[in-house]
């Protein structure tokens, strides 16, 4: 059955990329359509190209063109590519109503619980659960989960530590740098979520490591359902192909089940995002106010019109609603997480110079006074060039390539002339702004100087935007960034990271349609700070 669902997929691809799109669909409404750029698409089949890689030759022309956006035909829908960063603004938050929607990420009509997660949710069934599942990421919150980050953390740096005691080398040893993030993150990410311990660091085998293992897999099996769910959606509903691993899926949904039930009657209170989905559904957590960026500040008073018009009623007590947002948050956070601090410590050991500022900053500013493994969460965010470095490593590999929204109702802005039709897809290409000259002086090269306090105020934040735009923007941002400011101090404080004869001199990427991935078997060498 799989061959033949494969070599339909790819006789479906060969079919639409070497041939032109039809020319008459944008043009109806008034929208220029990009189409002459088949060569292009066959090295894409042939993976000699990314769909970023595509998006930016479309860019560059509406660059030499001067237009604010154009109209794409694609396998997966009718598309307009905004380039102008006004009109994203009003696309994306102004007329959010507009766009309220997102692709399906996961379509499958076999695994059911997957159409509950936040990412997928529609409508007012959306604002409904966004609303309520907004206060357990306030500032707050997640300060309490600082405890958490600090003992993973320490536990890290001392499973590092032993393994250079046991080298051969007993001042370094080399690591499989995605192997050792993705440890680290299953120890936080399930303390966090699930207040267990895992204890995927110190026993990879343990049962917790290998279901999570399970659910991220990128075998080449896992990549073409992937694949097949983004660009032939009936096809994998037709054969109800699971596209996740559904052992790995029983397995999570039964720890939260249970660990639900015990926090509902009382039994059990920790701070973790299962306890606080409980007080949510208990009507017990509400928000709170905190300090939010320019970008937020666009987002949240979109989120709050939107929110305005619904009926207020408690989505979460239905139980198999909350799992399915704790069950995302798991697996959202953790690929999210576990893939920037592979590509971290990748730009790392690439850029000594880097480092060499990073260390300086954390002995003289976290790690003061002998204090060696105890961060503060205040004293973390605080730290100026540690973000530099985060957003860098942000701008030159965000999570995604692109930003999508769908459209909902017909749509038309009188002042630049855009039109789009109920179900088509309006998108931002994010790799080629983040690597725009206009807004980056050094584009193409990792500069954490970009994100000085004095640049950052100066450029139009919407130049920058790793975790979405609008109400519907990723809604762990803070979390992601606070545990992995967490690892990344920490290793930095401890080790001298540095490539080895197999790492490649220059940051290499892994592409799954829009989604960007660390390369396979990433070598770095880490040697102990005497």
């Amino acid at each position: 059955m799989w061959v033949v669902l494969g070599l339909v997929g790819i006789l479906t691809l060969l079919m639409y990329y070497l041939t032109r799109p039809p020319k008459n669909f944008w043009g109806k409404y008034g929208v220029r359509q990009v189409n002459d750029y088949v060569i292009d698409k066959i090295k894409l089949l042939l993976g000699r190209k990314t769909i970023m890689d595509l998006d930016d030759i479309i860019y560059k022309r509406l660059e030499s063109s001067q237009e604010q956006f154009c109209g794409v035909v694609e396998l997966q829908g009718n598309m307009v590519l905004i380039k102008d960063l006004d009109l994203l603004k009003k696309v994306f938050i102004k007329d959010f109503e507009y766009f309220v929607d997102r692709r399906l990420v996961v379509s499958s009509d076999s695994q059911p619980i997957f159409h509950k997660f936040l990412l997928n949710l529609r409508g007012d069934e959306w604002k409904a659960v966004r609303s309520s599942v907004s206060p357990t990421f306030t500032t707050g919150k997640i300060r309490r989960m600082m405890e958490s980050f600090n003992k993973v953390s320490r536990e890290w740096v001392h499973h590092l530590k032993t393994k250079i005691e046991n080298s051969s080398d007993d001042s370094s040893t080399v690591i499989k740098a995605g192997e050792e993030a993705r440890h680290f993150t299953v120890d936080v990410i399930s303390s966090t979520v699930f207040g267990m311990e895992a204890k995927a660091i110190s026993n990879p085998d343990s049962l917790f490591a290998i279901m999570t293992d399970r659910l991220s897999s990128l075998s080449p099996l896992q990549i073409a359902k992937f694949l097949m769910m983004m660009f032939l959606p009936r096809v994998v509903n037709f054969f109800r192909i699971k596209v996740m691993d559904d052992k790995a899926i029983t397995f999570f949904e039964n720890i939260l089940m249970q660990g639900m039930k015990s926090r509902m009657n009382g039994e059990t209170k920790k701070n973790d995002f299962l306890q606080l989905i409980a007080e949510v559904r208990k009507g017990e957590l509400k928000a709170q106010d905190e300090e939010l960026s320019a970008i937020e500040k666009d987002a949240k008073l979109a989120e709050d019109v939107a929110d305005g018009k619904l009926q207020k009623k408690n989505i979460l007590k239905d139980g198999m609603m909350a799992i399915a947002q704790l069950l995302q948050f798991f697996f959202a956070g953790f690929s999210t997480t576990s893939n920037f601090i592979t590509f971290a410590l990748y730009a790392l050991a690439l850029n000594p110079d880097v480092q060499d500022k990073l260390r300086e900053e954390l002995d003289s500013k976290l790690f003061k006074d002998g204090k060696d493994s105890e961060m503060d969460y205040d004293e973390l965010n605080g730290l100026v060039y540690l973000d530099m470095f985060v957003c860098e490593v942000f701008r030159v590999i965000p999570p995604n390539g692109r930003l999508e929204r769908l459209c909902v109702k017909e749509y038309h802005d009188p002042e630049t002339g855009l039109r789009v039709p109920k179900g088509a897809y309006v998108y931002t290409p994010l790799q080629a702004i983040h690597n725009d000259p206009k807004y980056y002086e050094h584009p193409d090269k990792f500069y954490p100087e970009h994100f000085t306090p004095e640049k950052k105020a100066e450029r139009n934040p919407y130049t920058y935007l790793p975790f979405g735009i609008g109400p519907r923007n990723c809604i762990g941002m803070r979390f992601a960034l606070v545990k992995s400011k967490a690892a990344i101090a920490q290793i930095v404080h401890n080790f001298f990271i540095e490539p080895t004869s197999k790492t490649p001199r220059s940051i290499q990427i892994k592409t799954i349609g829009i989604a960007i991935q660390p390369p396979d078997n990433l070598e770095l060498r880490l040697r102990l700070r005497s």
